[in-house]
């Protein structure tokens, strides 16, 4: 009779775990039946996997510490386990397969009682193949970057367009390597590290290369720069003889009205913008300087915008006068400034009038040559009477400059080098008309220095272009073999490309004496010295 009884009570345990293990709701395991323990609980935990590429089986864990194998499909049970909260882990899952819910998740057990929880766990065949991304960043102007994009080409078979500034995909390669090439690369654009890449592909994954290609200007390399002012404010508050603009520190500078547009031209690039002489009651919005960049064989603008206040106690004017003496005067003026902040250029015996607000105001003489000294104080206050005229007078001496002394005049026209003129020749002509009062002109043209499709060039031509100067004249020069029958100029003048440089010319006469008809020219020449017996042409020194 006991053993009967026993073998009951056995035999319903197992119905109650088959029971449990039927219940497949993964998340909120309920109660199923008494074991007959009544501070203990029993855990049944199911495993279902669907799909391909299943494994032969998990390991479920409980608590982190109880673990027990499970096949693909089966049943995993705890026994013994105490009431409460317990976390279940469904351990050994292979990357291509998923569990549904969570994973770990936790379950409540009641003692007496079984719990079921489900893992549903679905299976995909693993990839067998990979994907190569190429990318292409170009950088450059937009007119020289290539116009028709590139072409990209796998293994040296599949070949694909791909823009400037793009990006491609191959995809289902077998894993291993694979070479990429780019090609239809303009002759102005250079590839970044080459052409050619080799990379690993593995199955289920991405590799990437990127190529960084960089394109070469192909058109001119000068541009134009508009500049425009637009100023607000009374009429009568106004700055009354407009600004200047400065282009680069003053490399280049031009007057501008209150309301105006100048233009510029000159080496592409960035450049440095800067409007001066504002008055004292005025002020501009907006970056002062500014940095503007000008494209190669484009025009850009920028717009300087100055707001000017009432000038209250009223307003006055100024006239001030530059009287020279001296020789070898200044060739290009000087500049008055006002408090610092408003700038006119004056000449050497002139007058400018400025209209203003009354009072004091600082008055300061600039750009005076190193031959040359001013009279009286420098920089000076001058009271503006309110609705009258008051004027001041600079008076500047100047002393000769240049180691010969005197006067003189050179005069040239011609040739060094027997070549024709012609692109590539060992030719340099030249043609100058400098005095000793620093005026005239001077151009050479190096035919063996080749820009492009022109030969190398420099001009100083202080009437057409005033950022070009004649600077000190000498009647000798120690780089002839007699030293009193040279002259040497030292000047600043203007390139072909656009830049300002400083130089010195000299001609010997180094005929015999009295003949007057051998002259040795040193030209300059793009920061090189050019020099020899005058081939052609004719040499005159007064």
């Amino acid at each position: 009779m006991a053993r009967t009884t026993r073998w009951t009570l056995w035999a319903a345990a197992a119905v109650t775990l088959i029971g449990a293990a039927a219940c497949n709701d993964s998340q909120s395991p309920r109660p199923r039946a008494l074991l007959g323990l009544p501070d203990v609980g029993t855990l049944a935990v199911t495993v279902t996997t669907s799909g391909s590429n299943t494994p032969s089986g998990y390991t479920v864990i409980v608590d982190g510490s109880s673990s027990q194998s499970v096949g693909a499909t089966g049943v995993a049970t705890f026994l013994g386990l105490p009431s409460g909260s317990h976390t279940v882990l469904l351990s050994g899952v292979p990357s291509n397969c998923s569990v549904s819910g969570d994973n770990p998740r936790t379950v409540s057990l009641i003692a007496g009682l079984v719990a079921a929880t489900t893992f549903s766990v679905s299976c995909t065949a693993p990839p067998t193949t990979g994907s190569l991304r190429v990318t292409t960043a170009t950088s450059g102007a937009s007119g020289d970057v290539d116009p028709d994009g590139y072409s990209v080409t796998l293994d040296g078979t599949t070949s694909r367009a791909i823009g400037d500034n793009a990006t491609t995909t191959f995809s289902g390669l077998a894993p291993g390597s694979h070479t990429v090439v780019l090609s239809g690369v303009a002759a102005n654009c250079t590839v970044s590290g080459g052409t050619s890449r080799t990379l690993s592909v593995t199955a289920g994954s991405t590799v990437s290369t990127s190529y960084a290609v960089s394109c070469a200007p192909t058109g001119p390399t000068t541009g134009s720069l508009s500049v425009t002012t637009a100023t607000s404010g009374a009429s009568g508050d106004l700055d009354p003889d407009g600004y200047t603009v400065s282009v680069d520190g003053g490399a280049a500078s031009q007057p501008i009205p209150d309301n105006g547009s100048v233009t510029f031209t000159g080496p592409a690039g960035d450049h440095t913008v800067a409007l001066s002489g504002v008055a004292g009651n005025c002020s501009v919005s907006g970056a002062n300087p500014r940095t503007v960049t000008v494209p190669s064989g484009g025009t850009v603008s920028t717009t300087f915008s100055v707001s000017c206040a009432p000038t209250g106690g009223g307003t006055g004017s100024l006239t001030v006068t530059t009287s020279t003496t001296g020789s070898n005067l200044d060739p290009d003026g000087y500049t008055i400034t006002i408090d610092g902040s408003f700038s006119q250029p004056i000449g050497t015996n002139a007058s400018v009038t400025f209209t203003g607000p009354s009072g004091d105001h600082t008055l300061a003489l600039s750009g005076v040559a190193s031959n040359c000294s001013v009279s009286g104080a420098n920089p000076r206050t001058v009271t503006v009477p309110s609705g009258g005229t008051t004027s001041t007078t600079f008076s500047v001496s100047c002393a000769a400059t240049g180691g010969g002394g005197g006067s003189g005049e050179v005069i040239g026209q011609g040739q060094i080098g027997n070549g024709s003129p012609t692109l590539g020749s060992d030719a340099t002509t030249f043609n100058f008309d400098v005095r000793s009062d620093l005026t005239g002109r001077f151009t050479a043209t190096d035919y063996a220095d080749v820009h492009g499709d022109h030969p190398a060039s420099l001009t100083t031509d202080p009437v057409a272009d005033p950022a070009t100067s004649f600077t000190a004249y000498r009647n000798s020069s120690s780089a002839c073999s007699d030293a009193t029958r040279g002259v040497e100029v030292d000047a600043v003048g203007r390139e072909d490309t656009g830049n300002v440089v400083p130089y010195t010319l000299t001609v010997c006469d180094n005929g015999p004496a009295g003949s007057g008809d051998l002259f040795d020219v040193f030209l300059p020449s793009e920061g090189f010295r050019v020099s020899g017996p005058v081939t052609s042409g004719d040499i005159s020194k007064r």
